[in-house]
């Protein structure tokens, strides 16, 4: 293949934003919004399409997602509380630095074993005991 014919090719890829992460001007949490409003839509529909005769109406399905909600309001209200209090706050901070010493610990081993071995190489079949 010659160099005309690689950059004509070229000239008819399409291209793509520098950055496929920023949407310009678009809020975050607007794009966010929009996303789930397109997946309950789609929710819905697939419901709608394998929902038997017998299934829930939408007027119940409304008032038991209304159910869940209520409660979700309610675990969130005690866990704002519980939150207010300097115990519980001093217990989920101690909780946090346990988590992250944990998931730094796991990271160092694997360090360390993938810089203990030889080479590293993808596992094989014999690898496994096939």
């Amino acid at each position: 293949m010659g160099t005309e014919q690689l950059i004509g090719t070229i000239e008819q890829v399409e291209t793509h934003d520098p950055d496929p992460r920023d949407d310009g001007d678009i809020d975050p949490w607007t794009r966010f919004h929009d996303e789930l409003g397109e997946l309950s839509s789609r929710l819905r529909d697939s419901y709608r399409t394998v929902a038997s005769p017998d299934a829930p109406s939408e007027q119940e399905i409304r008032e038991a997602l209304g159910t869940l909600a209520g409660a979700f309001s309610q675990v969130a209200d005690s866990v704002t509380t519980a939150l207010r209090d300097p115990d519980v706050r001093d217990r989920l901070r101690e909780a946090a630095g346990a988590l992250a010493s944990a998931v730094g610990r796991t990271i160092a081993d694997l360090g360390t074993e993938l810089v203990d071995r030889d080479t590293w190489r993808p596992a094989t079949p014999d690898d496994k005991g096939e």
